[in-house]
């Protein structure tokens, strides 16, 4: 199973000429004592890679999927089971049909298995234990926005006996029910197939992949059958996929797992045609029991070659592919007299209804700051999901002076954070970062903090959302919620809140606080908003190039300043 797929490993190489090492030669020479002191100095505390979270690339439903691992728990990596059910629902769609299906995923981790769901036409929600989520939103935002048709949820999700009170099953009823490599040596096994149980009821099918490693799983086997009806959908040495249907209604379900089995008959209905008997209340039942065998290894090559084409050349040659196939199919069939048609026209309608296909795609840049390549993803949310050129010159102006803006140790609020840019090169620099904006932002801004931050910073940096108003007393009070520095780049636009801005500044730059404002003037509100700004505070000129400026200011409240910020204790800031 571990060859269903292969990762697309990226590696850097770096060569060098004789003349540039004996030039580094002599340089070394003749700064040996200087060196000496930098090494002195740096020996305080510097970022280093503690490690480096895996990234990889794999092809499923005519798509690249980059999965970022993550460092949390055994939910942060890609184990086999995911691969080959991913591959198998890629393989299987005429069998397992998941457009506009309620699709539930059960320990979800990295999200591979929720994306392909989702890539498929799926309605899916990804579940895992709360820490574990936020690698996973990161992943199925970057893989499915765009492509899918329907845009999956996260929800925290914990094992147990008492899910009626917190997932009561008249409410959360799904088509399907996925789950891969959820048994391994954790103490939740039976928590694990209650669970099963709560969310598999009359009308769902739960299909589990699982690759088998201890004792204890083919005990958990052994209850998993005994507790549904079961059908082993295939099978590669120790790796297994199965389906399951409820117990509970027994004559309704079996009387569908008797029908046929769809890998042995050709003329059944498809999982297309049954999903127009269902209610919109209630979630249909796909009465499919899919005959077991072993994965297909001809799929494995065309996985490969896939690759080698772009997003709409591989959906070209599928679609070919099939239609090939189809001539083929009704050249036996009118030679034979076995399939009509009619028959024929009605699985080329179904194959052709929808196709995922990419609308757009979120960019990647990579900055140089504070001696580490940051690497951040645009969104299409809103304009805080894009980078902007305040963003650029602040982090410049913070990485080029750190003598004159000494952040390290201090405690700093970014208003309008967006992509996290300056809060990443904030933390880099030593600062104790909380990255505030509107809260549909803020998973754009937490998965690019976490993955330029993690293991290179003193301090761990927070995420906040923060809407701009008056009313900020009663829930950021000043007494709590105090700060050494404000940062804010490019947050004044064409938009209607820029007193709420103003009033925002004045609330948390109190004395002893610094606000350091970088904008580019584009309209006339941008310099009436400047006028305000110089009114409201003791401000100063730090850097300025064309119509791109970065201000200083301090709060008009006492003019003593500096004296308060060391004589205040810090450590405070906006709780997530």
């Amino acid at each position: 199973m571990d060859t269903l797929c292969s990762p697309f490993v990226e590696e850097t190489s770096c060569a060098r000429t004789e003349e540039e090492d004996e030039g580094e030669e002599n340089k070394e020479e003749d700064k040996e004592d200087s060196a000496v002191g930098k090494q002195q100095q740096l020996a305080a505390w510097a970022p280093g890679f503690y490690c480096r979270v895996g990234k990889e690339v794999y092809n499923y439903v005519g798509h690249e999927i980059v999965i970022e691992e993550g460092l949390d728990s055994f939910a942060g990596m890609i184990w086999p089971g995911a691969l080959a059910l991913c591959h198998y629902l890629d393989t299987h769609r005429d069998q397992l049909n998941l457009t506009d299906k309620a699709v539930l995923e059960i320990g979800t981790g990295t999200g591979l298995v929720s994306v392909v769901a989702a890539l498929l036409g799926g309605w899916v929600t990804a579940t895992d234990l709360p820490e574990v989520l936020n690698n996973t939103r990161a992943n199925l935002s970057r893989n499915t926005r765009g492509c899918s048709r329907h845009t999956p949820q996260v929800a925290p999700l914990s094992w147990g006996y008492d899910l009626d009170s917190t997932y009561p099953s008249s409410v959360y009823r799904y088509d399907y029910v996925l789950a891969a490599d959820v048994v391994y040596h954790h103490d939740f096994l039976d928590e694990l197939l209650a669970t099963m149980k709560h969310f598999c009821k009359p009308g769902t099918t739960l299909i589990w992949a699982n690759k088998v490693r201890f004792e204890s799983d083919l005990v958990f086997t052994e209850n998993f059958k005994k507790a549904f009806h079961t059908s082993l959908l295939a099978e590669e040495g120790e790796m297994k996929i199965y389906m399951a249907t409820s117990r509970e209604g027994d004559d309704e379900v079996d009387q569908g797992l008797d029908i046929r089995d769809l890998l042995g008959e050709e003329n059944g209905k498809t999982g297309e045609e049954e999903s127009n008997d269902d209610s919109e209340d209630k979630p249909s039942c796909a009465h499919q029991e899919v005959g077991s065998g072993i994965l297909d290894n001809d799929r494995k090559e065309e996985g490969k070659e896939d690759k080698e084409f772009e997003s709409d050349e591989k959906e070209e040659e599928m679609v070919t592919s099939k239609d090939d196939e189809t001539d083929v199919q009704n050249d036996t069939a009118t030679s034979n007299g076995k399939i009509s048609e009619q028959e024929n026209s009605n699985q080329t309608a179904v194959r052709q209804k929808w196709v995922p296909h990419i609308i757009c795609q979120t960019n990647k840049d990579i900055y140089h700051y504070a001696g580490q390549d940051i690497v951040i993803y645009e969104s299409i949310d809103s304009f805080g999901a894009m980078m902007w050129p305040a963003a650029l010159a602040l982090s410049s102006f913070l990485d080029n002076n750190r003598h004159t803006v000494d952040l390290q140790g201090k405690e700093v609020l970014e208003l309008g954070a967006g992509t996290g840019l300056v809060a990443i090169v904030a933390s880099l620099l030593g600062a104790s970062v909380t990255a505030t904006d509107l809260p549909e932002i803020l998973g754009n801004l937490r998965v690019n903090l976490m993955r330029n931050t993690r293991g290179l910073c003193r301090h761990t940096p927070q995420v906040a959302p923060l809407s701009w108003g008056y009313d900020l007393d009663s829930t950021y009070p000043s007494s709590v919620y105090r700060y050494d520095y404000v940062l804010a780049a490019d947050v004044v636009y064409h938009h209607d809140f820029l007193d709420e801005l103003l009033a925002t500044m004045k609330h948390f730059c109190k004395p002893g606080t610094t606000l350091i404002w970088a904008n580019k003037v584009r309209f006339e509100s941008d310099l009436v908003f400047t006028e305000n700004f110089k009114k409201a505070f003791h401000t100063s000129l730090l850097t300025e190039e064309g119509e791109m400026k970065i201000y200083m200011a301090t709060s008009q409240e006492g003019d003593e300043g500096d004296g308060n910020r060391l004589s205040r204790p810090t450590g405070c800031r906006l709780k997530p």
